[in-house]
Protein backbone atom coordinates (compact mmCIF):
# COMPACT_ATOMS: atom_id res chain seq x y z
CA UNK A 1 0.00 0.00 0.00
CA UNK A 2 0.93 3.27 -0.55
CA UNK A 3 1.92 5.65 2.18
CA UNK A 4 2.36 8.89 0.42
CA UNK A 5 -0.17 11.43 0.56
CA UNK A 6 -1.56 13.63 -2.65
CA UNK A 7 -1.52 17.15 -2.07
CA UNK A 8 -2.44 20.40 -4.11
CA UNK A 9 -0.85 23.87 -2.74
CA UNK A 10 -3.10 26.84 -3.39
CA UNK A 11 -0.88 30.04 -3.33
CA UNK A 12 -2.91 33.47 -3.27
CA UNK A 13 -0.24 35.52 -4.43
CA UNK A 14 1.38 36.03 -8.32
CA UNK A 15 4.25 37.94 -7.46
CA UNK A 16 7.75 35.87 -7.59
CA UNK A 17 8.85 37.35 -4.20
CA UNK A 18 6.19 36.04 -2.39
CA UNK A 19 6.10 35.25 1.14
CA UNK A 20 3.33 32.69 0.63
CA UNK A 21 5.15 31.15 -2.30
CA UNK A 22 8.42 30.75 -0.54
CA UNK A 23 6.06 29.21 2.44
CA UNK A 24 5.02 26.88 0.07
CA UNK A 25 7.87 25.31 -1.63
CA UNK A 26 9.32 24.92 2.47
CA UNK A 27 6.63 23.04 3.12
CA UNK A 28 6.98 20.89 -0.76
CA UNK A 29 10.50 20.71 0.52
CA UNK A 30 9.27 19.49 4.06
CA UNK A 31 6.75 16.94 2.90
CA UNK A 32 8.92 15.57 0.08
CA UNK A 33 9.32 11.91 1.95
CA UNK A 34 5.75 11.41 2.68
CA UNK A 35 3.91 13.86 -0.53
CA UNK A 36 3.29 14.75 -3.78
CA UNK A 37 2.91 17.90 -4.36
CA UNK A 38 1.42 19.99 -6.87
CA UNK A 39 0.79 23.97 -7.16
CA UNK A 40 -0.91 24.85 -9.75
CA UNK A 41 -0.66 28.52 -11.14
CA UNK A 42 -3.99 30.00 -10.32
CA UNK A 43 -3.30 33.03 -12.53
CA UNK A 44 -4.10 30.81 -15.48
CA UNK A 45 -7.68 30.58 -13.92
CA UNK A 46 -10.24 32.07 -15.86
CA UNK A 47 -12.72 34.84 -13.83
CA UNK A 48 -15.32 32.19 -12.42
CA UNK A 49 -18.08 32.85 -14.74
CA UNK A 50 -21.35 30.40 -14.28
CA UNK A 51 -21.84 30.86 -18.22
CA UNK A 52 -18.56 29.75 -18.68
CA UNK A 53 -19.28 26.55 -16.33
CA UNK A 54 -22.39 25.62 -18.60
CA UNK A 55 -21.53 26.21 -22.08
CA UNK A 56 -17.90 25.30 -22.54
CA UNK A 57 -15.32 22.76 -21.50
CA UNK A 58 -12.32 24.78 -19.99
CA UNK A 59 -9.65 22.34 -19.78
CA UNK A 60 -7.44 24.82 -17.93
CA UNK A 61 -10.71 24.68 -14.82
CA UNK A 62 -11.00 20.67 -15.77
CA UNK A 63 -7.40 19.76 -15.01
CA UNK A 64 -7.20 22.15 -12.15
CA UNK A 65 -10.31 20.83 -10.63
CA UNK A 66 -9.21 16.88 -11.41
CA UNK A 67 -6.12 17.92 -9.78
CA UNK A 68 -7.66 19.18 -6.53
CA UNK A 69 -9.90 16.25 -6.38
CA UNK A 70 -6.90 13.59 -6.66
CA UNK A 71 -5.44 15.08 -3.47
CA UNK A 72 -5.60 14.23 0.24
CA UNK A 73 -4.54 17.60 1.01
CA UNK A 74 -5.16 21.03 0.19
CA UNK A 75 -3.30 23.95 1.77
CA UNK A 76 -4.02 27.39 1.16
CA UNK A 77 -0.96 29.84 1.09
CA UNK A 78 -2.16 33.51 1.20
CA UNK A 79 -1.45 37.23 1.85
CA UNK A 80 -4.12 39.48 2.81
CA UNK A 81 -5.26 41.60 0.50
CA UNK A 82 -7.37 45.02 2.04
CA UNK A 83 -7.92 42.91 5.12
CA UNK A 84 -9.39 39.34 3.61
CA UNK A 85 -8.95 36.69 0.36
CA UNK A 86 -7.13 38.08 -2.93
CA UNK A 87 -9.14 38.08 -5.75
CA UNK A 88 -7.16 35.17 -7.54
CA UNK A 89 -7.53 32.69 -4.58
CA UNK A 90 -11.32 33.51 -4.23
CA UNK A 91 -11.49 33.31 -7.72
CA UNK A 92 -9.39 29.76 -7.19
CA UNK A 93 -11.91 28.72 -4.28
CA UNK A 94 -15.26 29.53 -6.48
CA UNK A 95 -14.27 27.20 -9.08
CA UNK A 96 -13.54 24.38 -6.60
CA UNK A 97 -17.30 24.47 -5.16
CA UNK A 98 -18.75 23.58 -8.51
CA UNK A 99 -20.37 21.40 -9.81
CA UNK A 100 -22.42 22.58 -6.53
CA UNK A 101 -22.89 19.97 -4.43
CA UNK A 102 -20.02 18.07 -5.61
CA UNK A 103 -16.75 20.27 -5.27
CA UNK A 104 -13.56 19.13 -5.62
CA UNK A 105 -12.82 20.35 -1.46
CA UNK A 106 -15.10 17.56 -0.32
CA UNK A 107 -13.27 15.02 1.43
CA UNK A 108 -9.92 16.74 1.64
CA UNK A 109 -7.94 18.00 4.49
CA UNK A 110 -7.89 22.08 3.69
CA UNK A 111 -5.36 23.61 5.90
CA UNK A 112 -5.17 27.42 5.66
CA UNK A 113 -1.41 29.88 6.48
CA UNK A 114 -0.31 32.82 6.29
CA UNK A 115 2.93 34.48 5.92
CA UNK A 116 2.88 38.41 6.44
CA UNK A 117 4.84 41.76 7.67
CA UNK A 118 1.82 42.47 9.68
CA UNK A 119 1.88 42.01 13.34
CA UNK A 120 -1.69 40.81 12.86
CA UNK A 121 -0.70 37.61 10.91
CA UNK A 122 -3.14 37.53 8.22
CA UNK A 123 -6.04 37.41 10.92
CA UNK A 124 -8.55 38.46 8.83
CA UNK A 125 -7.96 36.02 5.19
CA UNK A 126 -7.08 33.13 7.80
CA UNK A 127 -11.04 33.73 9.39
CA UNK A 128 -12.39 34.36 6.18
CA UNK A 129 -10.51 31.32 4.65
CA UNK A 130 -11.49 29.14 7.42
CA UNK A 131 -15.39 30.40 7.10
CA UNK A 132 -15.16 29.58 3.42
CA UNK A 133 -13.42 26.12 3.54
CA UNK A 134 -15.36 24.61 6.33
CA UNK A 135 -18.49 25.13 3.73
CA UNK A 136 -16.52 23.42 1.06
CA UNK A 137 -14.72 20.53 3.28
CA UNK A 138 -16.03 18.68 5.81
CA UNK A 139 -12.19 17.96 6.70
CA UNK A 140 -11.15 21.97 7.37
CA UNK A 141 -8.37 21.98 10.10
CA UNK A 142 -9.63 24.81 12.35
CA UNK A 143 -6.08 25.42 13.04
CA UNK A 144 -4.99 28.01 11.08
CA UNK A 145 -1.19 29.36 10.74
CA UNK A 146 -0.13 32.88 10.46
CA UNK A 147 3.31 34.10 10.15
CA UNK A 148 3.79 37.50 11.09
CA UNK A 149 6.55 39.76 10.89
CA UNK A 150 8.20 39.03 7.70
CA UNK A 151 9.54 41.86 5.56
CA UNK A 152 11.95 40.02 3.50
CA UNK A 153 13.16 36.62 2.19
CA UNK A 154 16.32 35.48 2.51
CA UNK A 155 17.98 34.63 -0.30
CA UNK A 156 14.37 33.58 -1.40
CA UNK A 157 13.67 31.14 1.54
CA UNK A 158 11.74 32.30 4.88
CA UNK A 159 13.44 33.38 7.92
CA UNK A 160 14.37 30.50 10.14
CA UNK A 161 11.68 31.20 12.61
CA UNK A 162 9.06 31.28 10.22
CA UNK A 163 10.40 28.04 8.85
CA UNK A 164 10.05 25.89 12.14
CA UNK A 165 6.36 27.15 12.29
CA UNK A 166 5.87 25.93 9.38
CA UNK A 167 7.23 22.65 10.42
CA UNK A 168 5.48 22.41 13.54
CA UNK A 169 2.34 22.75 12.17
CA UNK A 170 2.87 21.30 9.16
CA UNK A 171 3.14 17.97 11.04
CA UNK A 172 0.25 18.75 13.17
CA UNK A 173 -1.71 19.50 10.14
CA UNK A 174 -0.61 16.15 8.37
CA UNK A 175 -1.52 13.99 11.78
CA UNK A 176 -5.15 15.92 11.20
CA UNK A 177 -5.05 14.80 7.81
CA UNK A 178 -3.96 10.87 8.27
CA UNK A 179 -6.73 10.74 11.10
CA UNK A 180 -3.99 10.29 14.16
CA UNK A 181 -3.64 11.98 17.24
CA UNK A 182 -0.77 13.88 17.92
CA UNK A 183 2.00 11.79 20.46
Amino acid sequence: MDDTLKGTFLVGSLRSESLNRAAAVHARSFLADGAEVTTPDLGEIPLYNQDLEENASLEVVTQFQREVSRSDIVVIFSPEYNYGIPGLLKNAIDWLSRPFGAGSLIGKAVGIVSVTPSSRVGENVREQLLQTCAILSDRTYGITLGIGGVASLNKGALPHEGRQALDDWLEMFTLYAVGRKPS
